[in-house]
């Protein structure tokens, strides 16, 4: 069974360990690029820190950050949103979106699932625009994006060279009617 759990502090290792095998999967076998970074080392006690008291930040107060993760039966987390705030305390109307799925778990709705979470969770909190950034190469999350009425709104040619490859980034935004 699949479970949505609101993740807190206590949470980072198995964020750490899932957002580190998400990573490597990145422009592998024939797949999308999905992540600028090549390699990251999640489990630092800097990023566990940040981790763990962007958490803590209450909203509206720049930097919050909240996020949700799927859990498997074998208790890992395969799939995470997470929605963050800008540290210019005059864009707190405002969050950016991350989010990831396993590839072993792909095409099961987990996406939608999280999007909806995050939705509600915006619409609650007088949060009126999500943005996000996608690789104009990943057309299943561009098309994940569109269905929930995500609209691009820029685009920048070859703003990242992954693996000796140009890459570029669009992006979306999503008025929330609350």
């Amino acid at each position: 069974m699949l479970t949505t759990v609101a993740l807190t502090p206590v949470d980072f290792k198995r964020w750490a360990e899932h957002l580190t095998r998400q990573i490597a999967e990145s422009g592998r076998a024939g797949r999308p690029f999905f992540s600028p970074f090549e390699a990251v080392d999640f489990e630092s006690p800097e990023r566990r820190a940040r981790f763990e008291s962007r958490l803590s930040i209450p909203l509206p107060q720049p930097t919050w950050m909240r996020a949700w993760a799927i859990e498997g039966p074998d208790e890992r987390f395969i799939a995470h949103l997470d929605l963050n705030a800008s540290s210019i305390p005059a864009e707190k109307h405002r969050a950016t979106l991350g989010i990831g799925v396993e590839e072993g778990f792909y095409r099961r709705g987990l996406g939608r699932k999280l999007m909806l979470e995050a939705i509600e969770f915006a619409t609650r909190n007088h949060i009126e625009w999500i943005d996000l950034s996608v690789f104009r190469d990943n057309q299943a999350a561009i098309g994940l994006y569109r269905y929930f009425g995500f609209e691009e709104i820029g685009r920048r040619d070859d703003r990242f060279r992954i693996s000796g490859r140009s890459v570029d980034d669009i992006s979306m935004t999503l008025r929330i009617k609350g």
